[in-house]
């Protein structure tokens, strides 16, 4: 088949192309019509409906009118976001309504931050609301820029909305019927201080837990997070309709009040939570940087103008953001800790904010998600640094504690090896003793007792003579001619000899005999068990006869005789003094006769016996 088979086709396609080509045309002038309201509608967007026009904020309403500017239609833009500007928007709305009874309608702006919205209808009263108007002056008592609308039935007429604001202009606008808007603000609002309510709780919160456990990051958080609430009550509108609400004019200061002044401790926040000052230094001078420019900003907002300081807020915030983001980072490959849960927090809130920021820059469209994304991304961000607060506890805590544990036992090690060098030294000492203590009881030169061991023997030798009714012997042994060598041979041979005389006596001494020199060429020998004066008299002669033997020197020989006396008792009533006394005598007598050998003391009966 062909196309001229059938001409009523050909035509049928061309008045379609017409048709689409007209249609295309008319949406790329973008005029919008009359919206005509059957009142059976709840929610209308009304970006496709309106006109806008911008201007200098000095033209006045009849001035609109009278001029021949050209109004845009709303439908040509992506949204309705006009960025940081100075001048003032107008937007244009035509309405009709077919409803057969009078219906109410609220115009509804979602930004609480505009400054001001003023409504022009003919032959009706200017309306106005936004965030710099008391409450009370405010066409609807409500937290959003919003107005009330009676239309009579079959009744059309134009809005001319004059809008302006410090901050970003966004123009986004709903129309509403009575019932559907009152149902949305009670749900909006019950969510929004649900939100509220939660940053007030967690600051209550975390402030106990501050009263607690003194922690300095806890109270920085509580101020951060009321300092972030009072910006989140400026930015909802909460604030000016239950806490602000003649406050006028101030009340534009205070979002970037809140937030510039939540910049500042929340930086601050960062660097203890971080510890950046230790971990990072070079990111530390950078973070106060950070929180110096805040801390500007913050007291700027007092003073100069709202439109420059909330600029410079979102500039900041932009650089800001990713700078902070990239040292929590760093601080996560440094295992700082809580750094894990600390970068999950921050990146929600810097997700939110750059998205905030794109937005009122006119960057990114302005919806529902760039629009509540700081919102979002604060309550996940708040929750969870009360968590990495909690971990990071715990984590010091545990890390506090292994640290004791560590140094306990450092200390255990340190006692226990304080307690072997004690010890070591304890003996040590013992055995410094035992060898003072011997060589306090031994002779230097010959290595035998002295005066005090002799003392402390013979005490308890005639103690235990007396309890064995045994006798005892004292034998006082002096060298005959020791003077001669001493002084014609020379101390040093003296000494050899005193010392030969010395391991002599030691060597023929019974295991239960005690030898000592009292000095000089003096030695005493204490015998006990000695049963007889005999027994007595042969052990002395023994030590004669190996006394007398020569002693062989390095170039001669000498040879020494001795004199001994003997004292014998078995009566407790004598003492060491007494037997020394008495031997000495019985020495002294031997050496007057002349010659060298043995004698005892002054008795009779012994006497006659060994004469």
């Amino acid at each position: 088949m062909t196309a001229e088979a059938y001409p009523n086709g050909r035509t049928a396609i061309a008045s379609l192309l017409l048709l689409l080509l007209l249609s295309i045309s008319a949406h790329a002038q973008g005029a919008p019509g009359v919206l005509f309201l059957t009142g059976t509608e709840q929610h209308i967007d009304l970006q496709p409906w309106v006109e806008y026009q911008q201007t200098a904020r000095k033209v006045t309403y009849q001035q609109l009118l009278n001029s021949k500017a050209v109004w845009t239609a709303g439908s040509n833009r992506g949204d309705m976001n006009f960025g940081y500007t100075r001048d003032a928007v107008w937007l244009k709305l035509s309405l009709s309504s077919s409803s057969s009874r009078d219906t109410l309608w609220h115009l509804h702006f979602p930004y609480s931050s505009l400054n001001r919205v003023d409504i022009y209808q003919q032959n009706h009263a200017v309306k106005t609301s936004g965030a710099i108007v008391p409450l009370h002056q405010r066409d609807l008592a409500h937290r959003d820029p919003a107005f009330s609308l009676r239309l009579a039935p079959g009744e059309q007429t134009t809005l001319y909305i004059r809008t302006q604001s410090e901050g970003s202009l966004t123009l986004t606008s709903q129309l509403w019927s009575g019932a559907a808007f009152a149902s949305f603000s009670v749900n909006s609002t019950a969510l929004l201080a649900l939100y509220c309510g939660m940053l007030l709780a967690l600051a209550l919160y975390n402030l106990l837990l501050y009263t607690v456990l003194r922690e300095r990051s806890y109270l920085l958080y509580v101020c951060f997070v009321l300092s972030f609430g009072l910006g989140a009550l400026a930015f909802t509108g909460l604030g000016a309709r239950y806490i602000w609400p003649d406050i006028g004019t101030w009340g534009g200061r205070l979002l970037p009040l809140g937030l510039c002044l939540a910049a500042t401790i929340g930086t601050l926040f960062t660097c203890s939570f971080l510890n950046t000052r230790q971990h990072m230094p070079g990111w530390h001078r950078l973070l106060c940087a950070l929180m110096l420019a805040s801390l500007i900003l913050t007291l700027a907002s007092l003073f100069l103008p709202v439109h420059w300081v909330i600029l410079s807020m979102s500039l900041l915030g932009m650089i800001g953001a990713p700078l902070t983001l990239i040292c929590i980072l760093l601080a996560v490959r440094y295992r700082v800790p809580g750094g894990r849960i600390f970068l999950t927090a921050w990146a929600c809130m810097i997700i939110g904010v750059v998205l905030l920021s794109l937005r009122n820059f006119g960057v990114i469209p302005s919806n529902l998600v760039t629009t509540y994304a700081m919102h979002v991304g604060s309550a996940l961000e708040m929750l969870l640094l009360s968590f990495a607060l909690a971990a990071r506890f715990n984590t010091l805590k545990k890390q506090k504690e292994e640290t004791q544990a560590n140094l306990v036992k450092t200390l255990k090690t340190h006692e226990q090896e304080l307690e072997l060098k004690v010890q070591e030294r304890t003996e040590e000492l013992q055995i410094a003793n035992v060898r003072l203590k011997a060589m306090a009881m031994q002779d230097p030169l010959t290595g035998l007792a002295n005066r005090s061991a002799l003392d402390m023997h013979m005490t308890h030798v005639l103690r235990r003579s007396q309890q064995r009714h045994t006798p005892l012997a004292v034998m006082l042994i002096d060298l005959d001619g020791f003077k001669q060598i001493n002084d014609q041979l020379g101390h040093e041979t003296g000494d050899q000899v005193l010392r030969t005389i010395a391991d002599r006596l030691r060597s023929i001494a019974r295991e239960s005999d005690f030898v000592a020199r009292l000095g000089g060429d003096e030695f005493v020998l204490v015998a006990e068990d000695i049963g007889t004066p005999e027994q007595a008299h042969t052990l002395a002669e023994r030590f004669l006869d190996r006394l007398s033997l020569t002693i062989d020197m390095d170039t001669q020989s000498v040879a020494v005789g001795a004199s001994i006396g003997i004292s014998m008792t078995r009566s407790a009533e004598l003492d060491m003094a007494q037997m020394l006394r008495q031997a000495d005598m019985a020495m002294y007598n031997r050496k007057r006769s002349g010659r060298g050998g043995v004698s005892f003391y002054a008795q009779e009966q012994f006497s006659n016996q060994l004469a």
